[in-house]
C-alpha cells in the first residue's frame, strides 16, 4: 500500500504513547460491537469495551488487549485513548482468574448499586482478558 493509503494510528495509555505508526487496517472491540477501520473511513467517535485491538500493517498482524477507552477517527487518523494496553504474552491467566474470583465475591457481598456497577466492570475486564489470552 502507498503511504497515502494508510491510516496514522496513535494508541495512548495513561502511562505512555504505546503505538504511533502508519497502518493498513485497525479492528477493535467497540461498545456496540467489533468494527474495522480502513483508509477513507467516515469520521467517528466511539467508546471501546475491554477486548482486542488488531493492527494490520504491511501484511503483519499485531494483537493487543485493550481495557477500554475511546477511539476517534478523523480523515485517515485514528486516535485511541485506552485505559490499559497489554500484549498477550504479558497476561497472567492465574492472576486474572484470582482477580475474577475476588471481584465475583465482592459483587455477591455488595449491597450498594454504584459499587456493584464498578465491580461488574472489573469482572467484565478480567473475563475479556482471559478470553483474549485463550484466543491468542
Amino acid at each position: 500500500m502507498a503511504e497515502e493509503d494508510k491510516l496514522n494510528l496513535e494508541v495512548v495509555s495513561p502511562e505512555k504513547m504505546v503505538i504511533s505508526k502508519p497502518v493498513d487496517m485497525v479492528t477493535i472491540s467497540g461498545t456496540e460491537g467489533d468494527f474495522g477501520i480502513l483508509p477513507g473511513h467516515a469520521a467517528i467517535v466511539s467508546s471501546i469495551r475491554p477486548g482486542f485491538l488488531e493492527i494490520e500493517a504491511d501484511k503483519e498482524i499485531e494483537k493487543m488487549f485493550i481495557g477500554g477507552g475511546f477511539i476517534e477517527v478523523l480523515e485517515d487518523k485514528i486516535s485511541i485513548l485506552a485505559t490499559e494496553v497489554v500484549s498477550a504474552e504479558n497476561i497472567d491467566l492465574s492472576l486474572c482468574e484470582d482477580q475474577l474470583d475476588k471481584y465475583n465475591s465482592n459483587l455477591a457481598s455488595s449491597e450498594n448499586e454504584v459499587d456493584k456497577e464498578i465491580i461488574q466492570k472489573s469482572i467484565d475486564k478480567y473475563q475479556a482478558m482471559i478470553e483474549f489470552k485463550n484466543n491468542n
